[in-house]
């Protein structure tokens, strides 16, 4: 989309919304007419025509761009709309569930056990967070990404293709409270880790052709700096017992050395891996669910967590990993404090091969010799 029809779609919407008449009057043209209090706001005329092309030469178009005072009045009319979108879910009646027919269908445990404590209605808070993520090496791809997220029990829901985006509204009733999880902080971080694996599928072919490039140039390379080695090996074998001739080729041989590692370390650069996520949206949606207590069983270590059960899927939602926050379908539980891990967050240390809590501790809790 041009630049243009950015700042003329956010204007007509913005003065539609705030109650203005706005009506297309050609190709990058604008009639509005607005009330006498939005009028004063804004610095408009009764009736003015806006500009988002070239310079009009009639009199009464306003010319709009982006250092056009009009922008700046607009932002401070932006600053008091409602801050919070909600979106209004389809109409879901809470009937009656088994909760632990529910788990036992939906909770894997690879190394432990379960036992459903009971389960309570509630207005669950599903929160939404797009992202627009890009991954860069040397070429770009991107794009947005929708996950949702029930910050009180730490779970990752499968709302996506249950709701209906043309039901959104400014919501001024919800609060900071909306968006906190039980520990009272706003859940980035397990939106984040959510958004890192609903992209994944999505950039694996980028990533795939990339490899392919990188093994190819480093074979390349490697085969053209190995025939080089060689031939100078081989000058380095007949000059015999000439000793400036042969350091002559040492000096070569380490030359080419350093030249052959300065060009791999080339290709590490150009074919590193970046990946960004920009939040850019937060959408807040009230569904009646369960909350089911469950109490997690390891040896001599036991947890009490909380799943959620919605409505819209007849399911339970998947719980996010205690270590890395990425949602769970098949979990495993740790000795010391039965933590929810997925398998990376409980494999061996690459050192000792001792597996380890990544929830309990980040690095590896045995002493290793230098």
């Amino acid at each position: 989309m041009k630049s243009r029809s950015v700042i003329e779609t956010f204007t007509a919407d913005l003065l539609s919304h705030c109650g203005a008449i706005v009506e297309p009057a050609g190709d990058g043209l604008l009639d509005v007419v607005a009330g006498p209090d939005l009028n004063a706001t804004l610095g408009l005329s009764d009736y003015q025509r806006l500009a988002f092309g070239p310079d009009s030469t009639h009199d009464d178009v306003a010319v709009i761009d982006y250092d056009s005072p009009l922008v700046e009045r607009m932002g401070a009319t932006v600053s008091t709309l409602g801050r919070v979108s909600s979106i209004i879910g389809p109409a879901a009646t809470l009937k009656a569930v088994d909760a632990e027919a529910a788990l036992e269908r939906a909770l894997t445990l690879q190394n432990g056990v379960f036992r459903c404590q009971g389960s309570t209605a509630v207005e669950a808070r599903y929160v939404g967070f797009f992202f627009e993520y890009s991954v860069h090496a040397d070429e770009r791809v991107g794009g947005l990404t929708l996950v949702w997220v029930n910050p009180a029990t730490r779970s990752v829901p499968r709302l996506m293709a249950r709701l209906d985006f043309a039901n959104c509204r400014d919501d001024s009733t919800a609060g900071t409270a909306d968006f906190l999880d039980a520990a009272g902080q706003l859940p980035w971080t397990l939106a984040t880790a959510a958004a890192r694996l609903r992209i994944d599928p999505e950039i694996s072919e980028f990533l795939m052709r990339l490899r392919r490039r990188r093994e190819r140039d480093a074979h390349r390379l490697r085969e053209y700096y190995e025939e080089i080695d060689l031939e100078i090996r081989r000058k380095l074998r007949r000059v015999g017992a000439n000793e400036d001739a042969a350091r002559r080729e040492r000096d070569r041989l380490a030359a080419t050395s350093a030249a052959y590692h300065s060009r791999v370390a080339e290709i590490v650069d150009r074919y590193q891996v970046g990946v960004g996520l920009t939040p850019i949206g937060v959408l807040l949606c009230r569904l009646p669910a369960y909350q089911i207590a469950v109490k997690l069983l390891r040896r001599s270590a036991t947890s009490d967590v909380l799943f959620s059960w919605n409505p819209l899927d007849r399911r339970v939602d998947l719980r996010a990993c205690d270590g890395c926050l990425a949602p769970v379908s098949a979990a495993w539980l740790c000795d010391k404090a039965a933590h929810y891990l997925c398998e990376r967050c409980l494999a061996p240390c690459q050192e000792c091969s001792r597996r380890y809590c990544r929830a309990c501790s980040r690095g590896c809790p045995r002493r290793h010799d230098s």
